[in-house]
């Protein structure tokens, strides 16, 4: 039996889909459903007072009642028999088949039914009923058939975008989820943690991660998914012996490679990268620049799992394995920015330290010798006394000008001011992600504690690090002003934006960066205020008070 199963009219459809809708007989109809849509197509077009369609495979079936109320009622349908394997119509209860006692058992007097066929199978049934004799006839077969056609198209369709969707959130939880650029901003991931990161997101058996080196050789660097092969002796395997890896690399493109078939070109890459017992392997290239190159590999043992894979969904992995290079050439550049930033810092320590000895050892010595020789000729009286003081007055502050000048110079070596920090990690930040920034400060005399200005640039560490991990900008202005005893930082980028509903905080964690930074300024007295439009990107302004415990200072 075809089941239906529908005590009231379409409470199964109503149970599967929330966003159903009632017609006007009181019946319920599930909203936008494909066989709804080609019931009542079919329904319109006849003097019949229901119209039906049922699968063989358990889903519920779609009955949808005319416009113009009858005593036949949806609820009254019940269980469809088995689809029979030829069109029939059925009028006045005619008849000893198990259609025919359908009919009469419910006081249908004319009823149509089609069969569904897919592939030469009957996969179910599609029919109208009518309450008075002599209403449907072989034209309503011919438009139930037409619509039966139609159905399977639908069906398939509707198959096919529900497997899409199903990649489309399998994708974004290995993006969003296990290939985050967090991490790479914070802590360089290892391949390790990176093919532990796709295996958990992927319903995959499991992944492999393996770097092209300079040797012309493929070396396996990390492991992840359900049951990773265990891989005991050769760890790297010359380039030339994997035709398909090779394929990969050089067309750069996604290569499937169905196991389960034996195919002698198949042979070395099964010995080298995949379990035995694996039906189904897809190696997908990345890129983190010039000189590196590596392979996503994926292996399918689960037969269930194993059919042929979709060119869809190998462009949908192959958009994993590019976010995998993009993710390593991320975190490369920063790292070398931050070495780069070392050595910077090391030279410029350095320089200061030559600069202080010069200015002590030659200006401070040459000063103390003319002081010397004044004092001397005061002595001998050579000098009238007040001119004499007036010269030794004017050494003695050239000497100690010359002796803070030293002093400052060797204390910068301590480190770069807090702001002056901040600029250079903006820099940093956004030149990694193809970002140019504009950076603005008005002069000013007042001197703002160190307090106010590490939670400052805090906040532009962070808002830099928003800029780079969602808004897609390509340009940044910075602006610091001083105005009434206050600093105002305003950060402006032209990216995608963002609505309030989208940072709300979240358990995993989205929303946090910017509540620390209004907890951040608040605890100064200061306030934050963020604006966000899609189309004029996002404008953060910070502001606080350039005085703590109302002391306020000058240069």
């Amino acid at each position: 039996m075809i089941a239906a199963e529908l005590g009231t009219p379409a409470v199964a459809v109503d149970r599967e889909r929330p966003d159903s809708r009632v017609t006007d007989n009181g019946a319920v109809r599930r909203a936008d459903s494909a066989d709804e849509i080609l019931v009542t197509a079919i329904l319109e077009r006849s003097k019949a007072d229901v119209g039906w369609l049922a699968w063989d495979d358990g889903q519920d079936a779609v009955v949808v009642p005319a416009v113009v109320r009858s005593f036949l009622n949806p609820s009254t349908i019940g269980e469809f028999p088995d689809a029979p394997r030829e069109s029939v119509v059925i009028d006045r209860g005619k008849g000893d088949g198990p259609w025919a006692l359908w009919c009469r058992a419910r006081g249908i007097h004319s009823c149509a039914i089609s069969p569904i066929f897919a592939r030469g199978q009957v996969v179910g049934v599609i029919g109208l009923a009518s309450c008075r004799a002599g209403e449907l006839a072989d034209f309503d077969l011919d438009g139930l058939q037409l619509v039966s056609s139609l159905a399977v198209h639908a069906r398939t369709y509707e198959a096919r975008l529900a497997g899409a969707r199903r990649m489309f959130d399998e994708v974004s939880r290995t993006l969003e989820n296990g290939l985050t650029l967090d991490r790479a901003l914070r802590i360089p991931p290892t391949y390790r943690e990176i093919a532990r990161s796709v295996g958990d997101s992927l319903d995959a058996t499991y992944c492999q991660i393996a770097i092209h080196d300079a040797r012309d050789a493929l070396t396996i660097r990390g492991l992840g998914g359900h049951r990773p092969p265990r891989k005991a002796g050769i760890v790297a395997w010359p380039l030339a012996e994997l035709r398909h890896c090779a394929e990969a690399l050089g067309e750069r493109r996604g290569v499937v490679l169905k196991l389960s078939e034996y195919d002698p070109a198949f042979e070395p890459e099964r010995r080298a990268l995949f379990s035995p017992t694996t039906k189904l392997g897809v190696i997908l290239p990345f890129f983190a620049g010039p000189r590196t190159s590596g392979l996503l590999i994926i292996g399918e043992e689960r037969r269930s799992r194993g059919q042929a894979m979709s060119p869809e969904r190998v462009a949908i992995l192959e958009l994993v394995a590019s976010r995998i290079g993009h993710i390593l050439r991320m975190s490369r550049r920063l790292e070398y920015e931050r070495t780069a930033e070392r050595r910077r810092e090391r030279r410029l320590t350095r320089e200061r330290q030559h600069v202080a000895r010069e200015v002590h050892d030659q200006i401070g010595q040459s000063l103390s010798g003319l002081l010397v020789q004044i004092r001397y000729a005061m002595t001998r009286g050579q000098a009238g006394p007040d001119d004499l003081k007036v010269m030794e007055e004017a050494a003695r502050s050239t000497v100690q000008g010359a002796r803070s000048l030293a002093y400052g110079l060797r204390n910068l070596e301590r480190g770069i001011g807090p702001l002056e920090n901040a600029r250079s990690y903006a820099e940093t930040m956004l030149r990694a992600a193809h970002c140019t920034l504009s950076w603005s400060e008005e002069r000013s005399d007042v001197r703002v504690p160190n307090t106010v200005l590490r939670e400052i640039a805090r906040v532009l560490k962070e808002s830099v690090n928003n800029i780079v991990r969602h808004a897609n900008a390509n340009a940044v202005r910075i602006r610091i002003q001083y105005p009434a005893g206050r600093i105002r930082v305003r950060i402006h980028d032209n990216g995608v934006g963002f609505s309030r509903g989208e940072i709300n905080l979240t358990r995993e964690g989205r929303g946090l960066g910017l509540l620390g930074n209004r907890e951040r300024l608040e605890r100064l007295g200061g306030t934050f205020a963020v604006r966000s439009s899609k189309t004029d990107g996002t404008v953060v302004v910070a502001e606080a008070a350039v005085s703590l415990n109302g002391k306020t200072g000058k240069h």
